[in-house]
């Protein structure tokens, strides 16, 4: 889908981003210790893709969003987003897969028709592990370059057992 519907398709492979662009005033080394640092502290998380949605009007983009793995993400994008990496953000924080940006009203609606046929069948694998995270960097609008990959290396999350419990008096 990507490849026929995503302008930054040739400059970027597929990705979940974490962390939306921002001008930073660090080096490459000072960006990878911080997140590394997060790295160390996360857990792989299991991702189960969604509903293929838009965010039009506000933005002409197709994607998938996750059925499972939405909030270890959530929470993922909180622990990178303080100093020394936070910033503005334009936008809140949606973990999703884009099909498709940058598209005119007809050939969003196009794309949309066509990705729910698409992720409708079967044989489509929706789930995988996301082991690591990957620092890209932005050199110019069509050069972006992947940096080594910082594997995700914390224990599990246990959920808490007295979340469902009732106390007794």
């Amino acid at each position: 889908m990507r490849r026929n519907y995503d302008p930054n398709f040739p400059f970027i492979g597929p990705h979940v981003t974490v962390l939306p662009p921002r001008p930073l005033p660090l080096n490459r080394r000072e960006v990878l210790e911080a997140v590394r640092r997060v790295a160390e502290r996360t857990a792989p998380i299991s991702l189960t893709l969604g509903k293929v949605e838009t965010f039009f009007p506000v933005m002409p983009v197709v994607f998938l969003g996750f059925r499972k793995g939405l909030e270890e993400l959530r929470r993922l994008h909180r622990n990178l987003a303080r100093a020394p990496l936070s910033a503005v953000e334009a936008f809140p924080f949606v973990p999703h897969l884009t099909l498709g940006q940058d598209l005119d009203a007809s050939r969003l609606r196009q794309v949309v028709a066509r990705s729910r046929e698409l992720f409708a069948a079967k044989s489509i694998s929706r789930s995988w592990p996301a082991e690591c995270l990957v620092v890209v960097e932005r050199c110019s609008s069509r050069r972006w370059i992947a940096l080594k990959p910082l594997l995700l290396s914390g224990p599990p999350r246990r959920k808490s057992r007295a979340h469902g419990r009732r106390r007794r008096v």
